[in-house]
């Protein structure tokens, strides 16, 4: 699915690498696609320039080709046959409808911000939705299955040309249009857990070679996905637990505890984190995560919990994956930190990482900087994996280390 050279991710890499917060709008436009850089006397005469970054990320999509299909519509189009005029009529209607959706698609594969023609849940990026509704369904999916991450100035293909010279939009425009989307996996190198360190954060040339997030996600998520199915499905992913001879009441489990997010068996011992809610007494939900583990008993028995303090609460623990790390079971998630428009600061996302010492469940008190989703070995060396809600505009918890860092 993934056809990448050598020489475009070490580029991407070095880009990535030079980045610096955008100071404005402008400069925001031009990370979601570089093509911005050659238009900024447009930028400039549009006011962009002078305006402030937005935080959410699908606003800043949406504005990016909203703005774009207003630029396209104050082009002159003599040199255009009537066909195409039509045809680029109809795709700026088109190019509309999709902006107002806000649902482009979400990088959930490469550690970098990069075009995704189709994602694995079906959206389409804006050229690939054009090419949809004008009939190139299929053009569409063979792009998604060959190489889903190229860039519209990459495609070679008598088909591509075809369509993109009766459409009445140029190469230049269509390369505008089509956004990079921005990452939601960020990776660090981890000696050990739970102490005070200067952060190593892996670049996107190492990242591609240690974790791909789609293809990798059953392993990171601990059978996670697995347990959202049928019982059929849980009981063949017990099945890779060769030691494991237990026959848990998964029925029990659901309607005592609440429903599965992940599952691991540790020194012959079966646990689950499960999330439930909690009515309060103004009628919303609170929260509740807990680890479980069954006993021999025949009967799950709550090890860790987690209740929020006040009804009040501007955050949520969530527990969603198990693993273990120098001979210690851990469980991670994360929550939400959310803000209000007073504050004039986007959302945070958090971790929340609990370790099993054999005797008792602690929190580890150290910032990661997004939800913990596992922890990759590679090569002899640890990486600890965070994602976070990039589409909802949030950004990652500060991580402040200490002058000392302990190796």
């Amino acid at each position: 699915m993934k056809r990448i050279t050598l020489s475009a991710l070490m580029l991407v890499s070095v880009v990535l690498l030079a980045q610096a917060t955008p100071r404005n709008l402008y400069e925001q436009l031009c990370e979601v696609n570089q093509e911005w850089h050659k238009h900024r006397a447009t930028a400039q005469k549009m006011g962009l320039v002078q305006a402030k970054p937005l935080k959410h990320e699908q606003d800043l999509l949406s504005f990016h080709i909203r703005t774009l299909g207003q630029i396209f519509r104050q082009r002159p189009i003599a040199h255009l046959s009537p066909a195409q005029q039509r045809q680029r009529h109809q795709h700026l209607k088109v190019l509309d409808k999709y902006w107002q959706r806000r649902d482009c698609p979400r990088n959930d594969y490469l550690p970098y911000r990069n075009p995704v023609f189709i994602d694995h849940e079906g959206r389409y990026c804006a050229v690939g939705y054009l090419m949809l509704k004008s009939g190139k369904g299929k053009f569409c999916k063979a792009v998604q299955k060959n190489s889903n991450f190229i860039y519209i100035r990459q495609i070679k293909s008598a088909d591509f040309d075809a369509w993109q010279s009766q459409s009445g939009l140029s190469i230049e425009e269509l390369a505008w249009i089509q956004p990079g989307y921005t990452p939601a996996v960020r990776l660090e190198q981890i000696h050990r857990l739970g102490v005070d360190r200067k952060p190593r954060f892996v670049d996107s040339l190492q990242a591609t070679r240690i974790y791909n997030a789609h293809f990798d996600r059953a392993d990171m998520f601990g059978f996670q996905r697995m347990f959202w199915g049928t019982a059929f499905r849980r009981e063949r992913a017990l099945k890779k637990y060769k030691k494991y001879k237990g026959k848990p009441d998964w029925e029990a489990l659901r309607k005592t505890h609440g429903s599965i997010n992940a599952l691991t068996v540790y020194q012959s011992v079966l646990y689950a984190a499960v999330d439930t809610t909690l009515a309060t007494p103004t009628g919303s939900v609170a929260p509740l995560t807990k680890i479980v583990k069954w006993h021999p008993q025949k009967k799950w028995v709550v090890v860790h919990k987690i209740i929020e303090p006040t009804i009040n609460r501007n955050h949520q623990n969530v527990i969603y994956t198990f693993f273990s790390n120098r001979g210690k079971l851990y469980a991670g998630g994360g929550f939400e930190t959310l803000y209000n428009d007073a504050t004039q600061q986007p959302p945070r996302t958090h971790s929340y990482l609990v370790c099993f010492n054999g005797r008792s469940w602690k929190k580890v008190k150290q910032e990661y900087g997004g939800i913990i989703f596992g922890l990759i070995y590679k090569n002899g060396k640890r990486y600890l994996g965070t994602v976070i809600n990039g589409m909802a505009g949030n950004t990652r918890a500060p991580i402040h280390p200490t002058a000392k860092v302990n190796k």
